[in-house]
């Protein structure tokens, strides 16, 4: 187990769209009021303020919630405070999140404030929109980015999808979509919803509606009463739930000690016999993959997918790894001609600052710029997994890394991909599962730089090229993976079928 730390599961759940938080009040129920068809139009003719809820993985409470709606002028502001406890390694795990959304009456934002505290590392994200763009300023460990998102007509704060079916109407088959500005990852999207009645006998708590919400890379399924009251959400495929709770169940989870499964050690760790031998080692693999669509898996030039012969559904999939010959990557030489859709992987971001100075100058202390580019990726690679401790701790930038030297495989990956791009190599952070020596594999996080062509590396276990018991998790842009990681846990076997 001490090959890696895997507190990337942690930060999954922070990945997730927090819908769970924001729902409607118990007080709700003292009323006969009925959701018109044509919704209440307006927050200051909804009947509920406030509320208490309860949030469950797999059957374990790992979180309680409070939210509360109050007029501010002509506005309207949405306050929702959290807390989460994550069991991993049989350590707790806290994440404590506020935020605080400005709102007009029909729901679009006017500004945010997102505060985040996982143990000792603090994030803090404000917002405001002007005119038809959305200003975005991040801080953590005392550094300051500033964005800008552009939208058309309308964007909504990301709270504003629990509130959407009572403010538009309950009616069978009826649709919609808004553009949603998700400030955990830092992007705007499309979010649809769609409407159904419950048929035959109401369902739970006496639901009456199911409302379906999509974003592209999950779906999360609600159940709502007569007067637009949400008392039941399924996401992850039911392994995530949040309830309606009163105040006193829900405080509960405050001073309960934190029970239930170890993320890690109970819900993500997959077994397979016999034990591989020297697996750091391994050129090729091949195993079968049951219990999760195949689609969760990526298709690249290391790995493929294949059928199983007598496919059946029950018989999986199979995956064969191989790892790159480092022979073709020694004459690759920087060069002004490059693919031009490489660039986004050399740019500075929120979590990658490659441009900032303490970055550029930490990777020209470790590389002779006239170096070959694999000589520099073998370089950063071997200075990263020597110099950062392999500690469960969690950093939300590469600066953060180079400044604590301590971080799990997250945090290995975050600051060498940082160092390479500074070097003006591209180079993309990459997520998935790694055997480990407990006999099994575990989640994990590696990187690929392109060397005339990709290369995968392991900055955390200081693997050129990285073994072939790296299984990449698709993802059709960042912050994919974690969605993909959630469908997955407790639910994936492997069995081995040929290594060398």
């Amino acid at each position: 187990m001490n090959r890696i730390a895997l507190s990337i599961i942690i930060a999954l759940f922070l990945a997730l769209p927090q819908t769970s938080c924001m729902f409607y009040s118990l007080k709700a129920n003292q009323s006969d009021q009925v959701v018109p068809a044509e919704g209440y139009g307006s927050l200051d003719k909804f009947p509920f303020k406030e509320a208490w809820y309860g949030t469950y993985f797999q059957e374990d409470k790992i979180g309680c919630s409070h939210f509360k709606i109050e007029p501010t002028g002509s506005n309207f502001t949405i306050t929702n405070d959290s807390t989460m406890r994550l069991k991993t390694m049989k350590e707790t795990n806290e994440i404590v999140m506020k935020e605080i959304a400005t709102v007009r009456p029909d729901m679009t934002m006017v500004s945010f404030q997102s505060n985040h505290r996982q143990n000792d590392k603090n994030l803090k994200i404000t917002g405001r929109t002007e005119g038809g763009r959305l200003v975005v300023t991040r801080t953590t460990g005392g550094e300051a980015l500033n964005t800008e998102h552009p939208f058309e007509d309308k964007v909504y704060h990301f709270s504003a999808r629990s509130f959407m079916p009572a403010l538009k109407g309950l009616e069978d088959g009826k649709a919609y979509s808004f553009i949603e500005f998700d400030p955990n990852l830092q992007r705007t999207r499309k979010v649809d919803q769609q409407v159904s009645s419950v048929k035959g006998d109401p369902g739970p708590n006496g639901a009456m509606w199911k409302v379906t919400t999509s974003d592209g890379r999950s779906v999360v399924h609600e159940w709502l009463d007569r007067k637009g009251l949400a008392v039941l959400q399924k996401a992850v495929n039911g392994d995530l739930v949040t309830v309606l709770e009163d105040e006193n169940a829900a405080k509960k989870f405050l001073q309960a000690k934190t029970t239930g499964k170890d993320l890690i050690l109970d819900v993500s760790f997959i077994p397979v016999s016999p034990k591989l031998p020297n697996p750091e080692r391994l050129q090729s693999l091949k195993l079968r993959m049951q219990g999760i669509d195949p689609g969760l898996i990526a298709r690249d030039w290391r790995q493929v997918i294949l059928p199983v012969s007598t496919a059946t559904s029950s018989e999986g999939f199979d995956v064969a790894v191989r790892t790159e010959d480092l022979k073709r990557f020694k004459s690759a030489e920087p060069t002004e001609s490059r693919d031009p859709s490489l660039e986004k992987y050399l740019g500075s971001t929120l979590a990658i600052q490659s441009d900032h100075n303490e970055i550029v100058a930490q990777a020209r202390k470790v590389v002779d710029r006239n170096e070959g580019t694999l000589d520099k990726v073998i370089k950063l690679v071997r200075w990263t997994a020597e110099n950062v401790e392999n500690k469960m701790q969690r950093s939300f930038t590469a600066l953060e890394v180079l400044h604590s030297k301590t971080g799990e495989c997250q945090s290995h990956a975050t600051l060498y991909t940082a160092l390479a791009r500074a070097e003006k190599i591209p180079s993309r952070v990459a997520t998935g599962l790694v055997y480990t020596d407990r006999g099994g594999f575990l989640y994990h996080a590696w990187a690929e730089s392109y060397v005339n062509g990709w290369l995968a590396v392991d900055p955390t276990l200081k693997q050129v090229p990285a073994d072939a018991t790296h299984i990449k998790i698709a993802a059709e842009q960042e912050g994919d993976e974690a969605a993909s990681i959630l469908k997955m846990l407790g639910k994936v076997k492997i069995e081995l079928l040929e290594y060398n």
